[in-house]
């Protein structure tokens, strides 16, 4: 069985939060940016759906490392939950952006479910990369 200093798992705690932190910030200028009438305009812009991509793929990534910094390793029906959530909440963004005046596109969803996939596979691929940097310090300072 792997055995974790007590710092390291200190050194996890903090990372999670700091993870969770960045999560929230993120749901909320995503938010706060869809929602205030007038920022974007309607028409179809490459950066625009580049900008949906990237929030997109950032925020899957921000709730998988919180998630498995605050629970452990995640497994698969993780994964999947956190492309189900992200992808409703892209839609409930889309829907919700015509009560203030702005469009409700599919083609941005679209470039959303596309960065949310992307996010996934980075994770997937760049998880040990998250564990080396947080406990990098821990594992130099021996």
């Amino acid at each position: 069985m792997l055995e974790i200093s007590d710092s390291k798992v200190q050194r996890i705690r903090k990372a999670a939060a700091y993870v969770r932190g960045a999560t929230l910030f993120c749901l909320l200028a995503m938010f706060l940016g869809t929602h205030l009438p007038g920022i974007v305009s309607p028409s179809f812009s490459m950066g625009d759906k580049l900008l949906h991509y990237w929030a997109y793929c950032i925020l899957a990534l921000c709730i998988l490392a919180s998630w498995e910094l605050s629970k452990g390793p995640l497994q698969p029906i993780h994964f999947f939950t956190v492309w189900l959530a992200c992808t409703i909440y892209g839609a409930f963004d889309e829907i919700t952006q015509l009560p203030v005046g702005r469009s409700c596109d599919g083609i941005d969803w679209l470039f959303d479910i596309m960065g949310i996939i992307t996010g996934l596979a980075l994770f997937r691929i760049a998880r040990p990369l998250l564990y080396q940097v947080i406990l990098r310090k821990a594992v130099v300072s021996r």
